[in-house]
């Protein structure tokens, strides 16, 4: 490579050398509709509540898509958004009891079969104690890490974060999650 391409590629500014976001709102809305809906379903405990937030996402999305920029990923712009319509949605329903017994609950398809959905509603019930003992920052990680996919840039992006605390919260959060399985494993075996 000529000495002068190698000048021109360093001084080539980080804004145009990231790949542009060329799909169209549609083509977005069907990759990420499951998993924006995956992560409000692990945040808000009734799943109509749930889909009732997706849909808002999304209508927020689609009224402000002309500035979103495409030069960040769409994953960060659509989960901030999902992230600050479940705030405002905590803030407007602070004083409302919340039924916990729908956390993450999937709907039961075809392949339907007792034994198992009974261990899964038990392994689901298990992680939202869990998880609500968790600080909010560390739960906040870990649902986007986890139930919305997203990688440790992107959800330091969304919650305004570094990405060094981004790994320090997961990490700190996997770890009290861990502890928190193995005293309920011992408390058990009593």
């Amino acid at each position: 490579m000529p000495l002068e391409k190698v000048g021109e590629i360093a001084s080539t500014p980080p804004e145009q050398s990231k790949e542009l976001e060329t799909r169209d709102f549609t083509e977005l809305y069907d990759e990420y509709f499951d998993r924006v809906n995956r992560y409000l379903r692990c945040r808000v405990y009734n799943p109509w509540d749930a889909d009732d937030l997706t849909t808002t996402v999304f209508l927020k999305a689609l009224e402000k898509f002309e500035q979103y920029s495409r030069t960040s990923p769409f994953a960060s712009w659509i989960f901030r958004i999902a992230h600050n319509t479940f705030v405002d949605y905590l803030r407007k329903n602070k004083e409302l009891p919340v039924d916990n017994s729908q956390l993450l609950v999937e709907e039961v398809d075809e392949t339907w079969q007792p034994e198992r959905q009974a261990l899964s509603n038990e392994e689901i019930h298990l992680l939202q104690e869990r998880l609500e003992l968790l600080s909010p920052d560390q739960r906040d990680v870990l649902t986007l890490r986890y139930f919305a996919d997203l990688k440790i840039s992107q959800v330091a992006e969304v919650l305004g974060k570094t990405e060094s605390s981004v790994k320090m919260l997961s990490h700190r959060g996997l770890q009290q999650l861990q502890k928190l399985y193995r005293e309920g494993d011992r408390r058990e075996k009593r």
